[in-house]
């Protein structure tokens, strides 16, 4: 492979959106690199309306370093990981020429129900175990390593041996994964939880960030932080961030914003304060050289074997929380018999049975209600998706010609 302008960003981004592409092409002196999500461009609903045909992307990649990154993986489910995405990330990294990419380390699909948000992984052995092994075979599929970006979630999983911190050095032991270290996700974590974060950093594996996510948020009524992508970064995100800089590193830093995108030069300023923290702690002028060298695709996934013992509780524990959350008729059966409930999707051992007990019910009925508005936002998408399939069928039997050469 021939070296390219996208083998080893660079500095301080932000996340490409299409909608913005005018004004980020404005801003070029200001922006040192973008990140590209692979979801634009690979799962169908998200493309509505959306550059299709990629461009505008090209246009962008032409002046821009790039990165790109997954949402839709799910990384942590006990279950092969869908071939469909792997070979549309494939061809994706293929035609965008983009050769570094991260996802994130949770779980949010399960027995064909994706809550599209994501769930914290209990932090044990077994779970690292399954990620280590998950990896890999996601690795040989896209012919590289790639980084692990920890998450905003609404509880942690009760019960567990592990902390968070722990938990991801234990990934970096048993895996060569780069970490993206999102630091608004950090401090929502340690100020929703209750947990240090300058201790949490002092056990987490530093040596192994290559990436940072910055966004912003807000404070809940109910006194909890979300990670919206929809604000301007927060004063105590700005503090921690320049401590991680200082103590990795990290080459790649990338604000994600995902709405209110004007006044754009309000987006702006944070990638210009990001950028001025970034290039005041590193060598501008230092040679650097690729890592993490594109290996060529493997011709099939490795052997990954979800229903081997050592993974069976894990599973059940998923299927369980899964179903809880999306299903009304599991809900009932589960508290009339937990037990009974428990057992029917394979969850038998009583530390894990405890662990799906105790969790925080609050964030469950919360889930339970954001599923049932994801359902509805599906069939509004896929029945608007339909009637724009027909209309182009119909504007192409209108012209005779057209369809005669097809």
């Amino acid at each position: 492979m021939t070296a390219s302008r996208h083998d080893r960003p660079r500095g301080a981004g932000i996340a490409y959106r299409y909608s913005i592409h005018d004004e980020i092409m404005q801003h070029r002196d200001r922006i040192d690199l973008l990140e590209i999500s692979t979801e634009d461009y690979i799962v169908r609903e998200r493309r509505l309306g959306a550059d299709a045909e990629m461009r505008l992307l090209g246009e962008a990649l032409d002046q821009f370093p790039g990165v790109a990154h997954g949402i839709s993986l799910s990384l942590g489910t006990v279950e092969p990981p869908p071939e469909w995405y792997l070979r549309a990330t494939n061809r994706f990294l293929e035609d965008s020429g983009l050769r570094i990419f991260s996802e994130h380390l949770a779980f949010h699909s399960v027995d064909g129900n994706d809550l599209t948000m994501f769930l914290g992984m209990p932090f044990t052995e077994e779970s690292v175990r399954w990620i280590a092994s998950k990896y890999e075979a996601v690795k040989a599929s896209l012919g590289r390593p790639f980084a692990l970006e920890n998450v905003t979630y609404l509880f942690p999983v009760p019960h567990c041996p592990l902390d968070e911190a722990i938990f991801f050095r234990r990934i970096c032991e048993e895996t060569d994964a780069s970490l993206l270290l999102d630091v608004t996700n950090l401090f929502n974590n340690s100020q929703n939880h209750g947990y240090d974060v300058g201790e949490f950093l002092d056990r987490y594996p530093l040596e192994r960030v290559s990436q940072i996510h910055l966004a912003g948020g807000f404070l809940t009524d109910q006194g909890t932080w979300e990670d919206s992508h929809s604000e301007p970064v927060m004063e105590p995100v700005w503090e921690l961030y320049e401590e991680v800089i200082r103590r990795t590193n990290c080459e790649i830093v990338i604000l994600e914003r995902d709405s209110k995108f004007h006044p754009f030069e309000k987006v702006v300023a944070d990638v210009d304060r990001a950028r001025e923290v970034f290039w005041r702690c590193r060598d501008a002028e230092a040679d650097f050289v690729p890592k993490d060298p594109f290996h060529g695709v493997a011709d099939s996934l490795i052997s990954l074997n979800p229903d081997v013992p050592e993974f069976a509780q894990l599973k059940g524990f998923q299927r369980a929380m899964m179903a809880r959350i999306t299903s009304g008729d599991y809900r009932a059966f589960y508290a009339e018999d937990p037990q009974r409930a428990a057992a029917d999707v394979g969850l038998t051992d009583e530390t894990w049975r405890k662990r799906l007990a105790h969790c925080d019910l609050g964030s469950m009925d919360r889930l339970a209600k954001s599923w049932t508005a994801i359902l509805k936002q599906e069939d509004e998408v896929q029945s608007a998706y339909e009637s724009s399939e027909w209309a182009a069928w119909a504007e192409l039997l209108d012209e005779p010609d057209t369809v005669a050469s097809q």
